[in-house]
């Protein structure tokens, strides 16, 4: 009887250890923007390779490897070039169904993020809202209001690009 105590005990244990090993660290929110543009122009300059470099900084190219990146069900990389530093963002494209909506998962070593962008026409206008997840493998103690701030400021750089951008 004490040692399957013992056995029971220890099953237990590890269960226990193997659930903190996997337990990820999670940030969940969403934002919501107006951009002073028809859906069309915001959701087609939003996964324009030739001028995404304008507005998502640092970014030097985008790397194929499973279709053509923005398209339905396709994988690659952002290479971004940050402060003398190569970083390659592993970016999957889980469902593209623009103008209305875009799910894309973006990796780096340690971090997996999910955004859903929903894009919703108000006449001349469009109202952006994303839902963001973030799953961090190791604590951060990068409080959950610094990573809406920085999200909030990645959309309004891209509200402002496609404002005020002219085509050629």
């Amino acid at each position: 009887m004490g040692n399957r105590v013992v056995a029971h005990f220890f099953c237990i244990i590890f269960g226990i250890i193997d659930m903190v090993i996997k337990m990820k660290f999670r940030h969940e929110y969403q934002i919501q923007m107006k951009i002073e543009q028809p859906i069309d122009r915001v959701t087609s300059y939003y996964v324009n390779r030739d001028t995404m470099p304008l507005w998502e900084k640092g970014l030097t190219s985008i790397k194929d490897v499973k279709n053509m990146l923005f398209e339905e069900d396709s994988e690659g990389y952002l290479i971004f070039s940050l402060n003398g530093y190569q970083m390659n963002m592993k970016t999957t494209v889980v469902s593209n169904k623009l103008p209305a909506e875009i799910t894309i998962i973006y990796e780096v070593k340690g971090a997996w993020n999910q955004c859903i962008n929903r894009f919703e026409s108000q006449g001349t206008n469009t109202l952006w809202t994303m839902d963001v997840i973030f799953d961090m493998e190791t604590e951060t103690y990068i409080e959950k209001d610094r990573f809406i701030a920085k999200t909030t400021e990645a959309m309004r750089i891209y509200k402002e690009f496609i404002e005020h951008y002219e085509q050629d």
